[in-house]
């Protein structure tokens, strides 16, 4: 779907302020020259560009002002059906903010998040995809902030553990049974 000039200046207000009314977004949008949307059609366009998936509006937290620890993992996999299949396993991981396939010497790059570095690292031992069959290399960098963006669409605090994507146990996890890991969902 293209974007015309009133999507952009929809999305531009709500990426300055998300929560932005109908009514100020209708004062902040023009059709030409000095012609404004109405908050109806404003809200219609709203509607359209979530429907299209082009756009979403959600509740975003600045990990940095939490003090959370970042860890982006360069995946080299066997074939195709690996990468599928780790971008299958931590897709809804609580711990998981970025997965992208890449080309290069790696094929997929997983960001993942923790409260310090020691929880990063027991993640990385216990549960995270390194530990996978089908990988062939791996590589972790550390970061203790992101700049952009400052906000992340994460869920940290679900109460629902997805421990049965990733194939991971907690009742079997080594971490989780001598208390270094709360489990997943339990941030």
């Amino acid at each position: 779907m293209p974007l015309d000039n009133i999507d952009k200046q929809i999305i531009q207000a709500l990426l300055n302020k998300g929560r932005e009314s109908f009514n100020k977004l209708k004062d902040l949008t023009f059709k030409s020259g000095i012609e404004h949307m109405s908050h109806t059609g404003i809200r219609k366009r709203v509607a359209k560009l979530k429907d299209s998936e082009i756009m979403n509006i959600q509740g975003n937290l600045n990990l940095n002002k939490l003090q959370y620890y970042f860890a982006f993992i360069f995946l080299e996999l066997e074939d195709y059906e690996k990468v599928k299949e780790i971008i299958e396993a931590y897709s809804d991981c609580p711990r998981t903010f970025l997965l992208t396939q890449v080309t290069g010497q790696y094929n997929l790059i997983v960001g993942v998040t923790g409260q310090n570095i020691d929880v990063l690292h027991t993640y990385l031992n216990h549960c995270g995809p390194t530990n996978k069959k089908g990988v062939l290399h791996s590589e972790i960098l550390f970061t203790s902030n992101i700049q952009i963006p400052k906000f992340l669409p994460i869920n940290l605090f679900s109460s629902i553990s997805q421990e049965h994507k990733c194939g991971n146990r907690c009742k079997k996890c080594e971490a989780f049974l001598c208390g270094d890991c709360n489990g997943c969902g339990n941030f």
